[in-house]
């Protein structure tokens, strides 16, 4: 549960306010003080002598400015540029001191009034409330709010606090690019995050075949206004304050959020530890729903191509000792080429249609219960929020789902011209959006998972996209009052809320995954599984290999327990050479990485699939896949009992970066993709660059011993030295003495392939 909406206004009654230099300190409860100098240029609050949150001394804690940001969006790529008219150069504070205040553990908020000059023309008047909840009494929740009624003076508000040099920060979602997010302005707003985000030349030929496709290094289909520092100092918005925001960390001594809004809410914490703070953290969100037992067993087979090619390559994929747990068939709805103008081979797209091809899968249901029935191998599809027009498919259609839901306004319209709101996404992919404030649409969306979607023996599906909700001026929802700006952050959630509903008519709902790679503050309670997004299919920091491990680590730190990275990747690029195809080296490290990174073990083929080597392509791959799966399903149960302690109860996630145990040392805090602990037992080292048979490794933490499992070998923490990683070994540690027995199945796997070459 979290607090309604206590922050709105009208629930103060004024019971005094204190001249500012009458009094210097306020109780707020549960031994939090809030403290002011004389002229109130300082505010300070601490909880039992310990200070969580204070001011810059002689600089103004609120400010405001004028203008509308403005938002250029074309598929999905949305790039925003800050305006800031006439921002506000001075505060004054007027009033001070305790008011009764709905929700706080005393009944009692303190609340500072006061004005801001210097906006241009205009003063702006402000007010800021402090108060401990009385549903999360271990924290501060607070209100800003400056009031623009008789201007457009203030458009946004500015909130800035006191930092150090030696405070770094993370979380803020799914962040690619980045370990510590010190020195960065960070935006929120979810959005495609673009194929390259700097890597060249893939950012500069997807940047020439549409706008700002190629993204940047701080696009991302979830970004959460979270964070946690290595000071264990938390900060986060309230699920309702949904307008675009920046986080801007350059200032070593000073913290900024833009807010895009003039009234917003948060909460401020000290956690004793950075594992604590995400405890904090989702006991406010909520905590990921429970992963099913199965996804522990196997790999879960990414695959397309209709169902003969499915039975094929289980049966060889069987026949090399692949644990195959489950095959996601995405292509279940049916596929179309699509140009890129960039490459001379077209890219496989889906049909947003919601119902199985008729030449593909012409028996979805019976097919899907004869591969559980014969080999206990389940079946994921796929899903998103679109609606598209399938008038020109060639193999027709039972449905045509976009004309239904145009006729009954079910989804997000055009004012301009009082139709829907098309979403475009590459040639001859026409669609609207599901229109998720009208319940009409909800409850008919509903009706469409249930009758053509979970009817079949499906045991969950890919619940894609929920980043692209147009915010232009004419965009028009069912609700009237809605602000489309406003709005779109909030998406990401309300889509994955929608899938939590309807699962509560779904028998095998609780026995299924549902994955997603965009969220919003508290979707994690509706999701229980998240996936790292469409990575470019080669070894890239900001888009490749390596950034699906960065945003891993991010994404846990901002509550999101349960992830894991796409096998392969995703996204065919193109270089001056030509296509850069997968290899099979690249395959078969980012199959290990998977092995002892991720929840849950899944492959992609890819958007060109018959360029990009595959498990099934040959002998070789297909025993370099088993035998990762095998690895990954090694770790079961050690993965099983940090999900059912550490990540149920406490919300800590499966991958941990190395800040999280060591926040005071600078090498830890400044690793992104390079390493990351397994839980508190295993520091994992995987190997991300081509060609490579070792792997430089830095050892966290003075006096920590690190034993490596293939050697023996013990290493020291606060040294860095190479380690041996040859293909099917990656650098993989025990860290002091194992605490329990769960991992004694992969060291027998271990034992038992130490010898095992693989081919390459």
């Amino acid at each position: 549960m979290h607090p309604s909406n206590t922050w709105f206004w009208a629930c103060v009654a004024l019971s005094s306010t204190a001249a500012i230099a009458s009094q210097a300190t306020w109780d707020l409860g549960k031994g939090f003080l809030l403290t002011a100098d004389d002229n109130a240029n300082w505010l300070s609050i601490t909880q039992r002598g310990r200070t969580i949150w204070d001011t810059v001394p002689g600089r103004g804690f609120i400010s405001a400015s004028g203008g509308e940001d403005t938002v250029i969006d074309a598929n999905g790529n949305f790039k925003i540029e800050e305006v800031n008219e006439h921002k506000c150069t001075s505060q004054q504070i007027t009033t001070f001191g305790p008011r009764l205040w709905q929700g706080s553990v005393n009944t009692h908020a303190v609340v500072i009034q006061g004005e801001l000059t210097g906006c241009g023309n205009a003063t702006v008047p402000f007010s800021v409330a402090f108060w401990v909840p009385s549903q999360f009494p271990d924290r501060i929740a607070f209100t800003a709010h400056v009031n623009n009624s008789s201007s457009k003076a203030a458009t946004k508000l500015f909130f800035t606090y006191r930092s150090s040099p030696s405070e770094d920060f993370y979380g803020l979602g799914g962040q690619a690019s980045f370990a510590t997010l010190k020195n960065q302005t960070v935006p929120i707003f979810s959005r495609e995050q673009g194929v390259g985000r700097g890597d060249q030349p893939t950012t500069k030929f997807n940047n020439e075949d549409s706008f700002f496709a190629g993204g940047n290094r701080f696009t991302t289909y979830t970004a959460i206004p979270q964070y946690i520092s290595s000071h264990s100092r938390v900060f986060h918005l309230t699920e309702e304050s949904t307008a675009f925001t920046t986080f801007d960390f350059t200032d070593p001594n000073a913290v900024t959020v833009r807010y895009g809004a003039p009234r917003v809410g948060g909460y401020i914490m000290q956690a004793e530890s950075m594992l604590d703070g995400i405890t904090m953290v989702t006991d406010y969100t909520g905590r990921m729903p429970e992963l099913p037992r199965w996804v522990d067993s196997g790999a879960i087979v990414g695959i397309q191509g209709g169902q003969e090619k499915v039975v094929r390559v289980v049966d060889r994929g069987l026949a090399h000792s692949c644990p195959i747990a489950a095959v996601w068939l995405q292509d279940w709805s049916g596929t179309h080429q699509q140009s890129v103008s960039y490459m001379t081979l077209n890219v496989s797209r889906l049909w947003w249609n919601w119902e199985n091809d008729a030449n593909l899968y012409p028996t979805w249901n019976n097919f899907i219960q004869t591969l559980r029935d014969r080999h206990n191998i389940r079946t994921l599809s796929y899903i998103n929020p679109f609606i598209a027009n399938v008038s020109t498919k060639a193999d027709g259609y039972r449905s045509n789902l976009y004309l239904q839901a145009t006729k009954g306004g079910l989804l997000i319209k055009n004012a301009t011209t009082n139709g829907t709101s098309i979403i475009s996404s590459g040639p001859g992919l026409d669609a609207g959006i599901v229109d998720l404030t009208n319940p009409a649409a909800r409850s008919w969306f509903r009706n469409v998972m249930l009758n053509q979607v979970w009817n079949a023996n499906i045991s969950g599906f890919m619940t894609d996209f929920g980043e692209y909700t147009p915010v232009y001026p004419d965009t028009q929802f069912a609700d009237r009052d809605i602000d489309p700006f406003f709005y779109h952050n909030a998406y990401p959630r309300e889509w994955a809320a929608l899938h939590h509903w309807i699962g509560k008519s779904v028998p095998q709902f609780k026995d299924s995954i549902l994955f997603h790679r965009s969220a919003s503050m508290s979707a994690n309670r509706y999701q229980n599984l998240y996936w790292a997004g469409d990575q470019a299919i080669n070894w890239g920091m900001n888009d490749g290999i390596k950034s699906s491990v960065t945003i891993m680590g991010h994404m846990g730190l901002s509550g999101y327990a349960h992830g894991h990275t796409e096998i392969g990747g995703y996204t065919t690029t193109w270089d001056s050479n030509g296509v850069v195809n997968r290899s099979a080296e690249l395959l078969g490290r980012w199959g290990e990485l998977a092995a002892v990174s991720s929840s849950v073990f899944r492959t992609h083929e890819g958007n060109v699939p018959q360029v990009n080597a595959q498990s099934y392509t040959n002998s070789s791959t297909y025993a370099y896949f088993s035998y990762n799966a095998r690895l990954f399903a090694s770790l079961g149960k050690y993965r099983r009992t940090i999900l059912d302690t550490e990540s149920k109860k406490l919300g800590w996630p499966v991958l941990r970066m190395p800040c999280i145990y060591h926040p005071g040392d600078s090498k830890a805090k400044a690793i992104s993709y390079q390493s990351f602990y397994l839980g508190a037992d295993l520091y994992v080292a995987p190997v991300l660059d081509p060609g490579r048979l070792s792997v430089e490794v830095y050892f966290p933490g003075k006096g920590e011993t690190y034993t490596h499992v293939w050697s023996g070998k013990k290493y020291h923490g606060g040294q860095t030295t190479e380690v041996p990683a040859p293909y099917g070994k990656p650098a993989v540690f025990i860290v002091g003495s194992p605490k329990h027995k769960d991992l004694d199945d992969f060291l027998e796997f271990v034992r038992k392939e130490n010898r095992t070459v693989m081919p390459m």
